[in-house]
């Protein structure tokens, strides 16, 4: 029997693309649940999942491969928990921070969300976690908090001493930090997902987008959104933060921690090319003036025009394009608008962001390294590039990033 049933049936329950995990996968994961049930082939197999909903989340768990840990990614939690500061109300219990961590998996992330705030002074009723996970199995392990020695990695283990108490089964994380968290069974597109319940002021959806195809990430995104308060926080994967710019979300200014807020300050939406603050204009032909290839952007304005400058209004036409998902487009504007104003960072920044959302990593990196060549203290340049050298196995050039785009920002603060 084809696949393709089955592909639809993992798309349309969970929002899966087929080709992240790769159908030799699939077919392990059918034939051992095909196995594990006792039918005779994959015909009577799909019999069954027409009718069990409990099949169907047996099939979810033996395509999903939970690979997480504490602390994953510790820049987030650190930003997250200096962040909190910001919060005045967190003197009071009257009004607790929310926060969503979805995926959880097996509760290394909401977990470790806690004890980041616990250790940032912040009280236990001054804040509360919803976790949320597909996967039963997931959830009964993250329930349980006892972990093995996998779930540690890194140098960083000090707080395994104060929040964990080893034992038989392993590590049993203490009863201050599990009543933080509350766990529930769902997906990120089931129809009464969080119903009823008030936005959240910081969101964890980490390296679930990148299982997913171009037009669910967008609509998985623009879920997210809905659920996420005015000013607050959305913490993504390094792979994800590409797309998070071709939404209304703006970058904090936090290398590595991946880090995107919802109605930034207008003087800080304005130091970026990718803002939503930037105003619709139509792209216009270059104004015939005696500018030279090269020059600055402020002397390119045609005499007695009040508009804006073109070069904004090109980069305003292709960032309007991309948030549309016209990717081609965004990116022909951007060759466009540098042929005939020559170069510049903030052009080479979007082209980069744009071919890195249109999955040509290649171009992104190319693109990502000429804004570093005219701009070198583009600490979102150097982030980006970092996040993609990983993905594509340069760990020592990412580290190197990471390293020269955190001096960036102490040197360069807010």
């Amino acid at each position: 029997m084809p696949l393709a049933k089955f592909e639809t049936m993992l798309k349309r329950t969970m929002g899966l693309d087929i080709q992240s995990i790769g159908r030799p996968m699939l077919e392990r994961a059918l034939q051992e649940r095909q196995g594990s049930c006792g039918v005779a082939d994959l015909d009577a197999y799909w019999q069954l999942l027409q009718i069990s909903e409990q099949e169907q989340l047996q099939l979810i768990e033996s395509v999903i491969v939970p690979e997480t840990w504490f602390f994953r990614n510790r820049e987030a939690f650190l930003e997250m928990a200096q962040l909190q500061q910001r919060w005045p109300r967190l003197i009071s219990a009257s009004q607790p921070l929310r926060i969503l961590s979805l995926p959880c998996s097996t509760g290394e992330e909401p977990y470790s969300i806690a004890m980041a705030l616990l250790d940032a002074g912040v009280p236990p009723p001054h804040f509360q976690i919803d976790a949320i996970d597909i996967s039963p199995q997931s959830l009964h392990v993250a329930r349980q908090a006892v972990y093995g020695k996998n779930s540690f990695r890194g140098d960083y283990l000090s707080f395994r001493d104060r929040y964990f108490a080893l034992n038989e089964q392993g590590y049993a994380l203490s009863e201050t930090v599990r009543q933080q968290v509350r766990f529930a069974q769902s997906n990120l597109f089931a129809a009464d997902l969080l119903a009823a319940q008030a936005p959240y002021d910081i969101i964890f959806c980490r390296n679930l987008l990148i299982y997913f195809d171009r037009a669910t990430q967008h609509q998985a995104v623009t879920i997210l959104i809905r659920r996420l308060a005015p000013e607050g926080l959305m913490f993504v994967g390094p792979a994800e933060s590409a797309l998070m710019m071709l939404h209304e979300l703006t970058p904090i200014k936090a290398p590595m921690a991946f880090a995107f807020r919802q109605g930034a300050p207008k003087q800080e939406a304005a130091r970026t090319a990718l803002s939503p603050a930037v105003a619709y204009v139509p792209l216009a032909p270059a104004p015939r003036t005696t500018a030279a290839r090269g020059t600055p952007a402020r002397a390119r304005t045609a005499t007695g025009n009040s508009a804006k400058p073109p070069a904004q209004a090109s980069l305003a036409t292709a960032q309007l394009l991309a948030d549309q998902g016209k990717l081609k487009e965004a990116a022909a504007i951007c060759e466009q608008f540098i042929r005939q104003h020559g170069a510049s960072a903030a052009a080479y920044y979007l082209s980069g962001v744009i071919h890195d959302a249109a999955d040509r990593k290649q171009a992104a990196a190319d693109c990502y390294r000429k804004a570093l060549y005219l701009e070198p203290n583009h600490a979102d340049a150097m982030t980006h590039l970092a996040a993609l050298l990983q993905t594509l196995g340069d760990h020592a050039g990412a580290k190197l990033l990471q390293q020269r785009a955190r001096r960036s920002t102490e040197n360069n603060p807010s």
